[in-house]
């Protein structure tokens, strides 16, 4: 049975934050609030992300970014760069409103 668009797209978000989220776990540690932690730095601006983990860039470009443009390449409706950019980019933005809202279900993942 086909994934719908809104099904898809929330794996995605999720599979977005446990890939930023075990990076993090690499970087600083595998700490109770891991989840508070990245959303403070990047709620606002995801380069704050970049500080967070003193890396340029790293892990906010290949762990967060990459996975929300690979799957948006692979939409069909998807036929250029700079739609693939943009779509991303509000994907982006919206897998870390979706962290902010799921804290405490992100922490109690990464902590079992």
């Amino acid at each position: 049975m086909a994934q719908s668009t809104n099904e898809r797209k929330h794996q995605v978000i999720i599979d977005m934050n446990d890939f930023l989220l075990e990076y993090a776990a690499k970087k600083l540690g595998n700490k109770d609030n891991l989840a508070e932690i990245v959303f403070e730095a990047g709620k606002d601006d995801l380069k704050g992300l970049d500080d967070l983990f003193k890396d340029q860039g790293e892990g906010r470009l290949k762990s967060y970014q990459a996975v929300g443009e690979g799957a948006i390449s692979d939409e069909p409706s998807v036929t250029d760069q700079e739609t693939a950019e943009t779509r991303s980019e509000a994907l982006t933005k919206e897998a870390m409103a979706y962290l902010g809202k799921h804290l405490q279900e992100f922490d109690s993942w990464k902590n079992n």
